[in-house]
């Protein structure tokens, strides 16, 4: 266990700090962010590590915290060189086990960016030809869009203006929906039954056809008027162009393992590769 924490505190340092590097006094203050005793953290090195983590665009408070988080590591880091936990033989094998996998996975990465991986729209239609029946729906499917108003009284306001057309239901998500879905209409997409955990709201909705709005359904967090837009049945299979994402996701990958199988065999066949089977179980200590 002890080892386990020590490796975890450099594997830590590997992986997020190993461009930290030996200050000099004479450097330039400016080209510093921080400093744990002779080592320092670079302007440019920061930078980096933003835009490796999709940081590019943090807040000044977000760096300081990740700059915190630097100082905190490199203290334990150094202090860990200090004990020479770097020397333990458990971490040291951990170490080198997790640089194997990380610089393997370099290569899979780099192999699956190969061009001859992309999609044609022939492909996706031939995929979806053959393999429809894995896209049909199971269970009846609602797209719905919603409006929810603080009160009893403004959603009967609101439900009245709908039934007389004085706007859209779009139109009035848009201007006086409290729902997060509001900056789309109140669009939430298709659900199924299971998705929405009131059974009362459940029954309302699904009894609802396309086209039609429900009266205001009151909860603790407002009222909701519900609008049936779409419904899928079960049984029924979907147009191509809602699942073509699904399918180029599913060929991208079907692909990049054929493609690291045939690459994976060639490195097999050009290299000397043995296992001893017998080897595989310590054999049990014989009792006297």
């Amino acid at each position: 266990m002890k080892s386990a924490v020590y490796c975890a505190v450099l594997l830590n340092v590997a992986l997020l700090f190993t461009q930290c590097r030996f200050f000099s006094s004479a450097e330039d203050a400016d080209t510093v962010v921080a400093r744990v005793n002779q080592s320092a953290l670079t302007v440019d090195e920061l930078e980096a590590e933003m835009e490796a983590t999709a940081l590019s665009g943090a807040s000044l408070e977000m760096r300081k915290d990740w700059v915190s988080d630097w100082v905190r590591t490199e203290l334990l880091y150094q202090e860990a060189l200090r004990r020479d936990f770097d020397q333990d033989e458990e971490t040291v094998r951990e170490l080198n086990r997790m640089r194997r996998d990380h610089l393997a996975n370099v290569v899979l990465e780099d192999i699956a960016a190969d061009s001859s991986l992309a999609v044609t729209d022939e492909e996706v239609a031939d995929y979806f030809e053959a393999h429809g029946h894995e896209f049909i729906y199971h269970e009846p499917e609602l797209r719905l869009s919603v409006i929810v108003l603080p009160d009893e009284t403004t959603a009967r306001q609101v439900r009245n203006q709908l039934a007389r057309g004085r706007g859209t239901f779009e139109e009035l998500a848009r201007t006086r929906s409290l729902h997060p879905s509001s900056a789309n209409g109140g669009d939430l997409g298709y659900l199924k039954r299971s998705d929405i955990s009131n059974v009362s709201v459940q029954e309302i909705v699904f009894s609802l056809q396309p086209g039609q709005i429900s009266r205001p359904v009151l909860s603790e967090s407002g009222s909701y008027i519900f609008r049936a837009v779409d419904r899928r049945e079960a049984g029924t299979l979907p147009p191509l162009d809602e699942v073509r994402g699904e399918i180029v996701s599913r060929m991208l990958r079907d692909r990049r393992r054929e493609l690291v199988r045939r690459f994976v065999d060639g490195l097999r066949q050009g290299a000397d590769v043995e296992i001893y089977n017998g080897n595989l179980m310590r054999p049990e200590p014989i009792a006297p």
